[in-house]
C-alpha cells in the first residue's frame, strides 16, 4: 500500500514538473543515439548515427529547434545533416510530435556525392528524471522529397533532454 501511494505522489510530482517545463521561453538542449540498430532503407542497412538538438519553446508546448546529426560507417554511406523541427508537447504528460526538414549529404560507396531534403517526422515521449533532465525515447521517419523508394528510412531512437530557462 506504502509503494502505490509513494508511486501515485512520484507520478503527479512528474506530471506537474513536466507541465512547467513547456512553457514559452524555455530552452532545450539534446542529445540522441539514432537508428540503435534498427534504421533500415534501401542503400544502407543497418547504421547507429549521434544527433545534436537545440532550440527554444516559442509558445507554451511549442518548440522551434535545430538539429545537427553525423553517421558514418566503415564501409558505407557516410551521413551528415543539419535540420530545424517544430516540436509539440501533450502538456499533461510529455508525449511529442514532431516535424522538420533536414539537409543531408550523403558519401561513400557511391559512385558520387548526394545533397538530398527530408521531411522528418516523429513521436516520442520526455520521461522526467529530475525537474529538468529526460530521457527521450522516439521513433522516426526520414522521408525524401526526392528519390523516395531509394533514400526513406526510419528508425528508433533514444536521447537525453536538458530543459532550463
Amino acid at each position: 500500500m506504502k509503494r502505490k501511494l509513494f508511486l501515485l505522489i512520484w507520478a503527479v510530482m512528474m506530471t506537474v514538473a513536466a507541465n512547467a517545463q513547456f512553457e514559452k521561453d524555455t530552452w532545450y538542449l539534446g542529445a540522441s543515439l539514432t537508428s540503435l540498430n534498427l534504421s533500415h532503407s534501401k542503400n544502407e542497412g543497418t547504421r547507429f548515427g549521434v544527433e545534436a538538438l537545440g532550440g527554444a519553446f516559442v509558445c507554451d508546448g511549442l518548440a522551434l529547434l535545430i538539429s545537427l546529426k553525423g553517421d558514418w560507417v566503415k564501409y558505407g554511406i557516410d551521413e551528415t545533416s543539419l535540420g530545424t523541427q517544430l516540436r509539440y508537447y501533450l502538456q499533461s504528460n510529455g508525449l511529442y510530435g514532431g516535424v522538420g526538414l533536414k539537409y543531408k549529404h550523403l558519401s561513400g560507396d557511391m559512385s558520387k556525392e548526394k545533397n538530398l531534403v527530408f521531411l522528418t517526422p516523429e513521436v516520442g515521449y520526455a520521461f522526467f528524471l529530475g525537474r529538468n533532465v529526460t530521457v527521450e525515447p522516439a521513433v522516426y521517419c526520414d522521408v525524401c522529397t526526392k528519390d523516395f523508394s531509394d533514400w526513406s528510412k526510419y528508425g528508433l531512437k533514444v536521447g537525453f533532454g536538458f530543459y532550463f530557462k
